[in-house]
């Protein structure tokens, strides 16, 4: 019986039980099982999306089609050392206007853009908090009466007092 590890847990498989894929180069890749092996892709296809989404939400910031210079990628690998590619969306997305204007006044290179927006993106992504939309619950109406059995006391005005002194 041939044996192979499941490329995303590590367990080890009978080939002749596991689930298997073969790749563009017809090399095998076993996994524990289908859900496992969809769950991973599905994974993998959001985070492509999610670094997509970033890249053109800073060339709409910047300006322009497309970035050129690499350094882009490096500041980029810095971002995720802390927060997420989804995170970093939405920080964007919410703060696209000022940035704009803000990278508008610059005069310089791509490069200098690049750090101008990494420095901002470094200084602000701790303190960010995405606004969430509060969806609000329906208030009930209860209409309770409670009966007291209370009675107020009668005051007496001055005018009261003095009608009974003329009297």
């Amino acid at each position: 019986m041939a044996k192979a590890k499941c490329k995303i847990c590590g367990t080890e498989l009978d080939t002749k039980t596991a689930y298997k894929v073969t790749d563009k180069n017809g090399k095998n890749k076993y996994f524990c099982s289908a859900v496992e092996f969809e769950e991973e892709e599905d994974r993998k296809k959001k985070v492509a999306e999610d670094k997509d989404r970033v890249y053109r939400l800073i060339c709409d910031i910047m300006g322009v089609n497309e970035v050129l210079n690499t350094a882009l990628w490096k500041e980029k690998l810095e971002w995720n050392k802390a927060f997420s590619d989804e995170f970093i969306a939405k920080y964007l997305e919410e703060k696209k206007e000022y940035l704009s204007s803000a990278i508008a006044r610059l005069s310089g290179t791509e490069y200098a853009k690049i750090r101008y927006i990494s420095a901002v993106l470094k200084n602000s992504l701790r303190d960010f908090k995405p606004n969430v939309e509060v969806v609000e619950k329906p208030k009930v109406v209860v209409d309770e009466h409670y009966e007291t059995k209370y009675k107020a006391k009668v005051r007496r005005a001055l005018e009261d007092f003095e009608e009974d002194d003329d009297e």
